[in-house]
């Protein structure tokens, strides 16, 4: 089974690239990788290279790249705006599921009924890291910046922006029909206690489109992996 190593400052070109001291521990302590041995490293952005250890450190592992390859971008992107849920195992996971299926990005929501304003953004990045060496994409999501759910739906973005709660609506999308209809796609996820009512009539406004996931009451964290999951589906 293949072993992908974290390297962001990675670009075509460089023959020689330096792990950090996380990436480096785990390479030769935990795998005990030794040099000579062949590994593979992906930056994050689509490009993957495929060397040996030329200095097996520690600290500062050192990899002599021999070659390189660009995996081509899908002809359309999701990004994920996740509320800040109670717990932060749940949170995680979600972060680590998202990352499985292929998100391109994530923003944390901060809404009026979210029980949590912060987050612990270091151990989101390594959730993100992990999750992105293990499924081996070839992208990791950007973690944005945490916004309020009101700043969120006043932002002008490019392709289709969907919302989903829990209020009566009688024409909240499916999102199996969805198909191609765009290139990009943003899914606003709210918490534990849904989103406020004037929440969704400020992304009403700002004509933000509902969607339905069906008559069962989902968590927070199985309403994002299955929303993303039927858009995928919906573009195959």
């Amino acid at each position: 089974m293949s072993q992908r190593f974290y390297a962001p400052q990675l670009v075509k070109g460089q023959k020689e690239y330096t792990l950090d001291a996380f990436e480096s521990k785990h390479l030769t302590r935990v795998l005990r990788k030794k040099e000579g041995d062949s590994i593979e490293l992906g930056n994050g952005r689509g490009d993957l290279f495929f060397g040996k250890i030329f200095k097996s450190d520690a600290k500062a592992c050192v990899v002599y790249i021999e070659k390189a390859q660009s995996e081509p971008e899908t002809t359309y992107t999701v990004h994920l705006a996740l509320a800040l849920l109670k717990s932060n195992d749940r949170f995680e996971w979600c972060l680590e599921k998202a990352t499985e299926l292929g998100v391109r990005s994530i923003t944390p929501l901060i809404g009026a009924h979210c029980e949590k304003v912060r987050f612990n953004k270091e151990r989101a990045l390594r959730t993100l890291q992990s999750a992105f060496k293990q499924s081996l994409n070839a992208y990791i999501p950007e973690l944005k910046p945490e916004q309020s759910v009101i700043d969120y739906v006043g932002l002008k973005r490019n392709g289709v922006t969907l919302i989903g709660h829990c209020y009566p609506e009688n024409d909240k999308i499916d999102l199996f029909h969805l198909g191609t209809s765009s290139s990009e796609y943003h899914l606003m996820i709210g918490p534990e206690g849904d989103f406020s009512q004037s929440e969704v009539a400020r992304a009403q406004e700002n004509s933000i489109k509902a969607f339905s996931l069906g008559n069962q009451r989902l968590r927070t964290e199985t309403a994002a992996i299955v929303a993303i999951n039927r858009i995928l589906c919906a573009q195959l």
